[in-house]
């Protein structure tokens, strides 16, 4: 499956099917593996669909947790690979609004508050996570 919901750094609250299952999974013990868990609203409509879909399980494995950030409570990973505080992080895949995801580390974005919006996106020093 392929699912999004967020534009920038905000989540649309709208869960965006971009690609759906072409599996069964009624009666199935099924894991979502995700890179990153922030408000949750997407993971928690995701759980939604699946289970409706009839599967006998839905749990969840993510690489960065933010629970910081969480805006549901039915969604607690079950497998967690490191829990970073609330700040966007991008690189390894992790993007904003597209851009920054091939960078070859995980770093946080931030924003020159001086420069226009548009020239505002710098990298602060990474800090391994």
């Amino acid at each position: 499956m392929r699912v999004s919901s967020y534009e920038g750094e905000e989540s649309k609250g709208k869960l965006e099917i971009k690609i759906d299952l072409d599996t069964d999974i009624k009666d199935r013990d099924v894991i979502i593996v995700e890179d990153i868990i922030d408000t949750g609203l997407t993971l928690s409509e995701l759980k939604k669909y699946l289970e409706g879909k009839g599967a006998k399980s839905v749990n969840v494995c993510c690489l960065l947790d933010k629970p910081d950030r969480r805006k549901v409570d039915d969604i607690n990973p079950e497998y967690v690979g490191f829990t970073i505080p609330n700040e966007f992080v991008i690189g390894y895949g992790l993007d904003y609004n597209e851009a920054y995801r091939t960078i070859p580390f995980v770093g946080v974005l931030t924003h020159d508050k001086e420069k226009e919006p548009q020239k505002s996106l710098v990298r602060k020093k990474t800090r391994n996570i």
